[in-house]
């Protein structure tokens, strides 16, 4: 027996290894307005824990919009900038271009978190792109639908087989942005979470082998606005952030707004906390410790700490930083922005409102208070960056021990034929990659 298990597992290495499809990171600058007009990438990686960055020479666009995947061993698979796919070799994807309007936003697609790439389940070959279109209503930004595009990574160059399929409702409309996915308690599927227009009603996604599937509504807690910022579900999937300013420029409001996620698709226990207003410190974002037990908000002056372990949460806020005065060479200062947990277990930071090459970091994470340790701008890219930061899920969370076994019913609006499907043994393979993990963590417990 032991013989026949050492064989299954020199089988499937790397099922049995971390997942590691968010490896790499893509990221650049949107505009050629400064002194070194041509425009590179920065490429970076999480090699054993480790932080890594190499310059690439390449003249793509990016403002805001970065998605990309790996397979499971952390190889580049293909990544977005919100106009074009792009596969391992920085070229465009077949059928991969004009996913927006070149013409409109010719820096990249603006809006954080309106693409998002995940594996298509049960597919060894196919990712799915999920993205949002934009619309503008005087002088509101509003999304009004979504889409999926599939796309195939056979070969080295990749092929989109379906594209901007539309598979929202017609004349529904969304907020701007805040597309965040979670595995559902099977360990299999995906939930995607997205907000109406101006409303506390949440349109509930499921990304499963049978393709999407409307799953309904939620109305909970107070109304979401409509605004810029950045949406995270925790590690251990049993949170839901959202983090949005709003409002004109002359009377700006900002709100973080956190809920329990069951991980069968329902929000529980709604909180709010709106920011002194007028506000004064503005975009934002936020992330989950490694072990979800903090929850940090960051905004331009400001990175805050909540602990969701205490009896009263937003009494347990904590500032654990406030930005220096550090400057750029070219006089910029390094307000703080997006924040995004990576697979070194750190929390990343990107600068607001120009072309920098800083990025902060939060160094413990898991720590309370300043013993957090916030590093600001203390990472040097070799390219510039504007206000990017890649939309990633969190790829190590498993089975929800007493889930369902099966992805609950709901209506389907598209089932991926085309998608190539896991075989037997590779289905046994990830079920005995989990039948490993809970007996290593029962041996730590």
């Amino acid at each position: 027996m032991k013989s026949i298990l050492l064989l299954i597992v020199a089988l499937f290495p790397t099922i049995i290894c971390a997942q590691k499809e968010d490896f790499i990171w893509i990221m650049g600058r949107g505009d050629n307005l400064d002194v070194d007009s041509v425009r590179k990438v920065n490429l970076i990686s999480f090699p054993n824990d480790t932080f890594q960055v190499k310059l690439l020479y390449k003249s793509i666009p990016f403002f805001a919009v970065s998605a990309s995947i790996c397979d499971s061993t952390g190889n580049l698979l293909c990544y977005t900038n919100g106009l074009n796919l792009y596969n391992n070799q920085h070229t465009v994807i077949p059928n991969g271009s004009g996913f927006q309007s070149a013409s409109q936003f010719p820096f990249g697609f603006p809006f954080p978190q309106s693409y998002l790439i995940l594996p298509y389940p049960d597919s060894l070959n196919y990712q799915l792109l999920i993205d949002q279109t934009y619309i503008d209503i005087i002088t509101d930004g509003v999304m009004n639908s979504l889409r999926y595009s599939l796309i195939n990574m056979t070969s080295l160059l990749g092929n989109v087989t379906a594209k901007k399929v539309v598979f929202s409702q017609p004349l529904d409309t969304f907020n701007l942005g805040h597309l965040t996915v979670v595995r559902h308690g099977n360990g299999r599927d995906w939930w995607i979470l997205t907000t109406r227009y101006q409303t506390n009603t949440f349109r509930r996604y499921l990304v499963s082998d049978k393709g999407l599937q409307n799953m309904g509504e939620q109305n909970i807690g107070d109304l979401v606005p409509n605004g810029v910022g950045y949406s995270a579900f925790s590690p251990d999937g049993q949170w839901y952030a959202s983090y949005n300013v709003y409002g004109y420029t002359s009377d700006p409001h900002a709100v973080i707004q956190y809920y329990r996620f069951n991980r069968t698709g329902l929000l529980i226990e709604p909180h709010s906390r709106y920011f002194p207003t007028p506000d004064t410190e503005g975009y934002g974002g936020v992330a989950f410790s490694p072990s979800s037990r903090f929850m940090y908000v960051s905004r331009l002056r400001t990175i805050y700490q909540y602990d969701l372990e205490a009896p009263d949460i937003t009494d347990s806020e904590q500032v654990v930083a406030v930005t220096d005065s550090f400057k750029t060479a070219t006089g910029k200062l390094t307000p703080f922005y997006g924040l995004q947990l990576a697979p070194d277990g750190r929390i990343y930071g990107n600068v607001y409102g120009s072309n920098t090459q800083y990025l902060h970091v939060i160094d413990q994470p898991d720590l309370p208070g300043p013993a957090c340790n916030v590093l600001q701008h203390a990472i040097f890219l070799p390219a510039q960056n504007f206000g990017t930061l890649p939309n990633l899920p969190y790829y190590r969370l498993w089975e929800w021990k007493g889930s369902p076994c099966d992805t609950l019913h709901g209506q389907p609006v598209h089932a991926a034929n085309a998608a190539t499907r896991h075989s037997g043994l590779a289905r046994a393979g990830r079920r005995l990659s989990l039948f490993f993990r809970r007996r290593r963590l029962a041996r730590s417990a």
